[in-house]
């Protein structure tokens, strides 16, 4: 019987660590302009651990060889921690070239206006070998737990240290991470303040060297350690702190969900013709022109801070028409397209209604048009479903903690397909005219608030 070691720290790069205690309560920031020219420059890195991925789910031992996506619970976490650190006004945000990293700077500056750039030298330590297995097949193999990071990794002060498994050395990496952070400062000359970095669990190995009289300790997803540099001299003022993202969760909870407000005006010539227009497009009829006019009356003084539509002509026009007092641009996105019907595509509503097979059925289901699959060459519903799901979960993701609304036009067989995926148990159906579907969208869940 092989026998496994405990682990001596929770694993970092498969699984999820546990946090430990900070080194100190959480640190006040660094105003911008705290020092004249005359005085010595001082930079504080906050250090901040990417969110939940599903490699951590797993245990898996994924480093800088490879990415694995985040978790709901990771942007969650990410976007959370972003209103724990409101607060801490930063100069720059950086993060490493891994996914797992970039999204989750992005979610924590979201609303900041700041782009995000991306250093190589950031990325996590490399597994080597082992690259993609797991926790267990390292145990098995060597019989040394993967979370004996020492038999994997040596030490941050042992450069010449060669892993079992060809494994990037901890001196190794904190050297490059180290110079990415120099890198940085260099960027950064004349300046004092904060700066974002978002990297990887293995920083607790570089930030060993400033706790050498401690046990070697874990970094818990989206904890904030903060290193400052002045003087050249690197000082660790706090390590794994996770009140910034329990204030964010706090923050949370007391604000109000976002309001989608989408639009759906299917009163065109091809309508009134009795015709199943799908991308086919053609003109708004008398009626819909009027419908637009008094939906532009309705919501003129609605603050949107976002405003989108399909490239469809019906909806665009629809949009130029509702949105002409408001001063921010329409954004055009094919997502928000009708589905595709293939070969029904312009047919006549009456034919496909009289058809009797089971997918003209799903076609004019309220509750079962994500079923729909297209009789030749169309768009299935699921895929149309998807579709705007992804968009519309963007856009709450982008939006999310932002004072304002967010008003879509779109059409009416891909939103029923939306709602089918997205809110199987509350039912929809288009109908003749302009309808008006209010959803609030909060921590990647939708619901109806109201439909007109």
């Amino acid at each position: 019987m092989k026998k496994k070691i405990t682990p001596l720290v929770t694993l970092f790069l498969a699984m999820l660590w546990l946090p430990t205690a900070a080194l100190s309560q959480t640190v006040a920031p660094l105003p911008q302009d705290q020092a004249n020219t005359e005085q010595t420059k001082t930079l504080r890195f906050y250090l901040v651990r990417h969110g939940q991925t599903y490699s951590n789910i797993k245990e898996m031992t994924i480093g800088g060889g490879g990415n694995a996506q985040l978790t709901p619970k990771g942007r969650y976490d990410a976007s959370s921690l972003g209103l724990g650190l409101a607060e801490v006004e930063f100069i720059a945000g950086y993060s490493s070239t891994l996914g797992r990293a970039y999204e989750t700077a992005n979610q924590i500056l979201r609303g900041r206006n700041m782009q995000v750039k991306q250093i190589e030298d950031l990325k996590d330590i490399s597994w080597g070998d082992a690259e993609g297995g797991r926790i267990d097949d390292l145990t098995d193999k060597f019989g040394h737990s993967g979370n004996d990071f020492a038999f994997y990794f040596g030490d941050y002060n042992d450069p010449a240290f060669k892993s079992p498994v060809n494994a990037e050395n901890m001196a190794n990496f904190s050297a490059r991470f180290e110079g990415a952070l120099r890198q940085i400062a260099a960027l950064h000359p004349d300046q004092n303040g904060n700066i974002l970095v978002t990297a990887h669990s293995s920083m607790a190995f570089y930030l060993q060297k400033y706790r050498a009289n401690q046990p070697l300790a874990g970094l818990a997803n989206t904890s904030v350690s903060v290193l400052e540099l002045k003087d050249g001299q690197f000082h660790l003022i706090d390590f794994n702190n996770t009140d910034y993202l329990k204030s964010g969760y706090a923050r949370e909870k007391a604000l109000s969900p976002l309001e989608i407000t989408l639009i759906v005006n299917p009163l065109t010539q091809l309508q009134q013709a009795g015709v199943m227009e799908g991308t086919t497009d053609s003109d708004l009829t008398d009626a819909g022109e009027k419908a637009n006019q008094q939906l532009h009356r309705t919501l003129k003084s609605t603050r949107f801070i976002a405003a989108y539509s399909s490239e469809l002509g019906r909806a665009y026009k629809t949009a130029q028409r509702v949105m002409a007092d408001h001063q921010i641009p329409v954004q055009q996105d094919s997502q928000l397209n009708e589905m595709f019907l293939g070969h029904w595509e312009a047919e006549k509503v009456a034919t496909l209604k009289s058809d009797q097979s089971e997918a003209a059925r799903n076609l004019f289901s309220a509750n079962n048009l994500i079923r729909f699959v297209a009789p030749n060459e169309g768009e299935n519903g699921e895929i149309a479903a998807y579709r705007l799901d992804r968009f519309l979960t963007a856009i709450g993701q982008k939006y999310e903690f932002s004072q304002g609304k967010v008003i879509v036009f779109t059409h009416p067989l891909i939103l029923n397909a939306f709602i089918n995926k997205r809110l199987p148990n509350y039912s929809w159906q288009p109908n003749q005219g302009m309808q008006v579907v209010t959803l609030a969208y909060k921590n990647e869940t939708f619901s109806v608030m109201q439909v007109k």
